[in-house]
């Protein structure tokens, strides 16, 4: 699908500005404005009536426009899994020391197949729907942009705007060497996980660090976004501003318990304490989530979130 069509298609007397963006009335409630606007080229989109107020992203328009319930019918419509032609022998005619980093390339059919019984699923209780949601697929054999899927969860990975960047993989074997691993020179550092889905209802918008955090905490009811590591590049940075500002979210830090250090009984590094003191430079009001050591948010029961929600309300820049 073609994003900047689709959009014009839905406002045929409109012509975007001059910053690609449309305003209009708002085709979402009874409008006597115009109180929307929507970005042709991101897709974001935005009501300003406080009688409406929706906001989010291209998905989430395209999932109120078209009347769909279910997030997996929106990932079947609009995911892209082929990467550009033209930016393919873009990334070629450059030296490699040039780029900033490599579009990796999809699994051939061949080589993946459907969801079905997974252990590391069921036991994390994730469901068909996350499953189609978040697009995960199964490794039957070979290789891809030299990283080897046999035995393996396929996990997409889109930027903000919808568009295929790179995968993830998640050996699945008992003697797997490693457990989570990407093709080499991939942009995850540059993107969020889960970040194309983003809307601006719930009103909080949790950081976790991988992408089974991201599946359980869209189980338990919110919405969030991986980071792939502990820590996030600028890059990241920007993209968390950007949602939080746009889709007027709260960002809620919550990494894995073993990301505050302690030495002789003193914390030497609270990677979560960085985060959220970067996003207070943005001019963002966080909050911080410490969970127990032994915790991640990929773990965590209906029982415990609930728990941590009771500790954090009222708790916006500070920590928990």
């Amino acid at each position: 699908m073609d994003k900047y069509e689709y959009i014009l298609s839905k406002f045929p007397s409109k012509s975007p500005n001059a910053s690609g963006e449309i305003h209009t009335q708002c085709p979402f409630h009874d409008d006597h404005g115009p109180s929307f606007s929507i970005n042709t080229d991101s897709g974001a989109f935005v009501c300003g009536s406080p009688r409406c107020g929706v906001r989010g992203s291209f998905a989430y328009f395209y999932k109120l426009t078209e009347g769909i319930e279910s997030w997996a019918q929106v990932y079947r419509d609009l995911r892209i899994t082929e990467v550009s032609p033209d930016i393919l022998e873009l990334i070629k005619s450059k030296p490699d020391r040039k780029k900033q980093y490599r579009i990796s390339a999809w699994p051939h059919p061949d080589q993946v197949e459907s969801v079905r019984s997974i252990q590391y699923l069921t036991e994390r209780g994730i469901t068909s729907d996350i499953i189609e949601r978040y697009g995960l697929v199964y490794g039957i054999s070979g290789d891809c942009t030299g990283v080897s899927i046999a035995d393996s969860l396929v996990i997409p990975v889109y930027d903000l705007n919808g568009v295929f960047v790179t995968f993830q993989v998640r050996y699945l074997a008992k003697g797997a060497p490693l457990r989570w691993r990407m093709p080499s020179g991939s942009p995850a550092q540059n993107v969020l996980y889960g970040g194309w889905l983003v809307q601006g209802e719930p009103s909080e918008l949790w950081i976790v660090e991988g992408a089974s955090d991201v599946w359980t905490m869209a189980l338990l009811g919110c919405q969030s976004v991986g980071l792939f590591t502990k820590e996030t590049s600028a890059a990241q940075l920007n993209r968390l501003r950007d949602l939080c500002v746009s889709n007027e979210l709260t960002p809620v830090i919550c990494m894995d318990g073993d990301a505050v250090t302690r030495k002789n009984g003193l914390v030497t590094v609270d990677y979560g304490l960085r985060i959220h003191n970067e996003l207070c430079a943005f001019g963002l009001d966080p909050v911080l989530v410490h969970l127990n050591e032994t915790e991640d948010p990929g773990g965590l029961t209906e029982e415990r979130f609930q728990e941590i929600r009771r500790n954090t309300e009222g708790l916006s820049g500070r920590a928990a």
